[in-house]
């Protein structure tokens, strides 16, 4: 009897007509994305949702945010998200340089999603972007939600939780 090893892949996305192996997420990244999904969940108002690894669709593309915020109504095909996100959240994982976030977040706003936060974890570092800007965050990261009201995520509350965790490994 023989065995037969085969590759493990991890989440595909569909960008520009072929398949694209996301990066295998390390701790730091994991840390992050737990972080940001108990704050989100503390903060949205109940008529959002936080999901992670989440199939979004931006045009002729099919992307996996990190994290993508979603009204609870919001509109679903064969389980991928339809309608824009209210935001998503790219983090910087080992493979992946900045300019490829920045990148995938362009497609994800000019998909009808307002903003994407890209977090570059091993700098402190965290952007909003939108179609008009990219703006560091310093101290807090927001969004806009539906009306004249925001999420806001304290930055200074995760770095120093990934110092320690760094001291740690």
């Amino acid at each position: 009897m023989s065995i037969l090893a085969t590759e493990s892949l991890y989440h595909t996305e569909f960008i520009d007509g072929r398949e694209v192996q996301k990066p295998l997420p390390k701790k730091l990244h994991a840390l992050i994305q737990k972080f940001m999904l108990l704050a989100l969940n503390r903060e949205l108002p109940d008529a959002y949702e936080v999901l992670p690894e989440l199939n979004v669709l931006c045009g002729q593309d099919r992307l996996v945010p990190d994290l993508t915020v979603a009204r609870r109504d919001a509109r679903y095909l064969e389980g991928d998200l339809a309608d824009p996100a209210t935001f998503t959240v790219e983090i910087l994982s080992p493979g992946q340089s900045l300019p490829d976030l920045i990148g995938k977040a362009d497609r994800i706003v000019r998909a009808g999603a307002p903003m994407c936060w890209v977090i570059w974890g091993e700098a402190r570092r965290a952007w909003m972007y939108t179609l008009t800007d990219l703006e560091e965050a310093r101290g807090v990261i927001s969004a806009p939600l539906a009306g004249d009201n925001r999420v806001e995520i304290n930055l200074d509350e995760l770095w120093p939780q990934l110092d320690q965790t760094g001291r740690q490994t």
